[in-house]
């Protein structure tokens, strides 16, 4: 095992491992009143606050405020033209594809066509009354909602109970506000 090597303070008989320690403490704590000096602070990057250094940030704003500003146009556009298209599928007796879109934020997606929140809702408003989990998923799956998901009726409970405009009145049993 290598020997570890020791500087000691001249003093006060303090021991350290490096010299560059022994020196530190020498230059804090036995330097006279006036010469003490604090350790040298670390030196960290200052943290750029702009782009001024680089011509500015505002020009890059603006460009990439118009192409927002376009493409949420286009998006709109197609928005549209999707939702044209459901309203013909629907009309003529066939089911819309469950297509969900997220476009970020905590808050979920509105209830599309086609999708299954969107088949439990339909369900419960043309249902007067109260009806079990059951029957909402049998009813669900008669009005064309496709799925092979085996445990359907524990989802239909789950998006039945976190749906607004839905309050449970017993188990398993729910109603239209």
């Amino acid at each position: 095992m290598a020997k570890r090597k020791s500087f000691k303070c001249p003093k006060c008989g303090r021991t350290f491992g490096m010299a560059a320690h022994l020196g530190r403490h020498m230059s804090t704590m036995h330097a006279p009143k006036g010469k003490r000096t604090a350790p040298a602070p670390t030196k960290r990057r200052p943290a750029m606050t702009s782009w001024a250094p680089f011509g500015g940030h505002r020009p890059i704003l603006d460009r990439l405020g118009a192409c927002r500003d376009e493409l949420a146009a286009q998006r709109a556009a197609l928005d549209a033209q999707v939702a044209a298209l459901d309203q013909a599928i629907t009309a003529l007796g066939g089911s819309v594809g469950s297509v969900q879109v997220h476009r970020g934020g905590r808050r979920p997606p509105a209830f599309r066509t086609g999708t299954l929140p969107a088949y439990i809702r339909q369900v419960m408003h043309s249902h007067r009354g109260p009806i079990a989990v059951k029957d909402v998923t049998a009813a669900v799956l008669k009005a064309g909602y496709k799925s092979r998901d085996k445990a359907l009726p524990k989802t239909v409970g789950k998006y039945l109970a976190a749906m607004p405009g839905v309050r449970k009145v017993g188990h398993g049993v729910y109603r239209a506000k």
